[in-house]
């Protein structure tokens, strides 16, 4: 192959973040993607909003002391990977917000928005997506 490598232009490509700011609802868990943490400012505390009749999950920053705050994440250089909540307090609400519309025990995700003047990441439970589970195939699995 023939070319001047000083004539290219590359862009880094980060691949420590995820593209999308995706929430996974899971059947014993709530995951965000680390593109949500890095949108928020890697927010220890945030508070978790819900609009039952719009079906509209949102999480915003919040202060230690805030009521209702919920711990989330550690600070940019130490939070290695995703959110992952296992709190009934979160998952039964956002379950049953969804309704018969979401099969129990199936994986959804649901891709979220940033409302800048609320300073807010909002995710549509009306446009959650059922998503298999990564499989592997069996000639790619360590024994």
């Amino acid at each position: 192959m023939n070319f001047d490598f000083s004539t290219l232009d590359f862009e880094t490509i980060d691949s420590n973040i995820n593209a999308y700011p995706d929430m996974f609802i899971n059947q014993n868990s709530v995951t965000f993607t680390k593109k949500v943490l890095e949108d928020l400012g890697y927010p220890a505390y945030v508070l978790c909003m819900l609009d039952a009749k719009a079906k509209v999950f949102a999480i915003r920053m919040c202060k230690s002391n805030e009521p209702k705050g919920f711990k989330f994440s550690k600070p940019k250089g130490e939070q290695k990977g995703v959110v992952t909540i296992s709190n009934r307090n979160l998952l039964d609400p956002l379950r049953s917000t969804t309704g018969v519309e979401w099969i129990a025990g199936k994986r959804y995700k649901v891709r979220g928005f940033w409302v800048a003047d609320a300073k807010t990441m909002c995710f549509d439970l009306n446009e959650g997506v059922q998503e298999d589970f990564r499989s592997v195939p069996q000639d790619d699995r360590t024994e």
